[in-house]
């Protein structure tokens, strides 16, 4: 297909800098993400695709589904269920014994097409029908009815949170491997902010949107904190935690300091700190 949409039918799509199994992997798609196609290589078999944070990067096609225009808006037009669990698995039938059919990550979005108990049937993007148990999907556990995560920093920082021993993986956007941006922008995404994905391209995000503090030993909680040799040259990003410490993808997702004499400093880090910014939820 030379232009049209695609949604991610696998629990991730591996979007590469080009249309090559060997090129550097530049991001991830979750499944479900709906995506635009700019073009194809290999007679089909490589999507160029434009995701909704508007990254663009090479995607096999034996990882998407090609949907009309129709189709991707009927998909989320009616009630649809968000995965709560870093990773859960969909079922073919409403018991853990029946086969997993495919995995789904954190902050997938599915199309719900009806209940079996404590079980919810979903249909994935190529039309397969599967099953997710309601603890692992953002439901109200009494009426299994979708709800809300709440838009504000301490609920951020839980979130986050729940990441920290993940391992670290250039362009990882899962609980399976994570980058630094990849870390921010997900865990902002899924309460209501939307990031761009480099943190180069946070940082400029965070500079235009609000203000920098350039004090590394006084950042307030919630702020995004950003490292590099020069403000052209942002290389790292994590999530102040308030008194200097902070979390962030580094190895694997941890908690470190930027407060000299203090458990778990970074003096590398401390040396290229650019500043921090705060977060604005709508």
């Amino acid at each position: 297909m030379a232009k049209g949409i695609v949604v991610v039918n696998e629990a991730v799509g591996e979007l590469r800098r080009r249309p090559e199994h060997t090129s550097e992997q530049v991001s991830q798609v979750v499944l479900a993400t709906p995506l635009k196609v700019l073009s194809s290589r290999g007679g089909g078999r490589w999507h160029r695709i434009e995701a909704p944070d508007r990254y663009e990067g090479w995607i096999r096609s034996w990882s998407v589904h090609p949907v009309s225009s129709r189709e991707a808006r009927a998909y989320r037009s009616g009630p649809v269920v968000e995965v709560e669990a870093l990773v859960a698995s969909v079922h073919e039938r409403g018991t853990a014994r029946s086969p997993v059919i495919r995995e789904a990550p954190f902050g997938s979005i599915l199309r719900r097409v009806g209940r079996s108990g404590s079980w919810i049937r979903v249909e994935l993007p190529d039309g397969q029908k599967g099953y997710l148990h309601a603890r692992k999907l953002l439901v109200d556990r009494k009426t299994f009815r979708a709800r809300q995560r709440a838009g504000d920093i301490p609920s951020v920082l839980r979130t986050a949170h729940r990441f920290l021993g993940v391992p670290y993986q250039w362009g990882g956007v899962t609980a399976k491997g994570i980058d630094c941006s990849g870390l921010t922008q997900t865990v902002f995404r899924a309460h209501g902010v939307a990031l761009p994905r480099d943190s180069k391209d946070q940082f400029r995000w965070a500079r235009r949107e609000t203000y920098m503090n350039r004090e590394p030993a006084d950042l307030p909680f919630g702020h995004l904190v950003f490292f590099g040799e020069t403000d052209a040259r942002v290389v790292h990003v994590g999530i102040s935690l308030g008194e200097g410490n902070f979390l962030h993808s580094r190895g694997r997702v941890r908690i470190n300091s930027l407060r000299p004499g203090t458990p778990g400093f970074q003096p590398e880090l401390y040396r290229i700190f650019r500043g921090a910014s705060p977060v604005l939820f709508q």
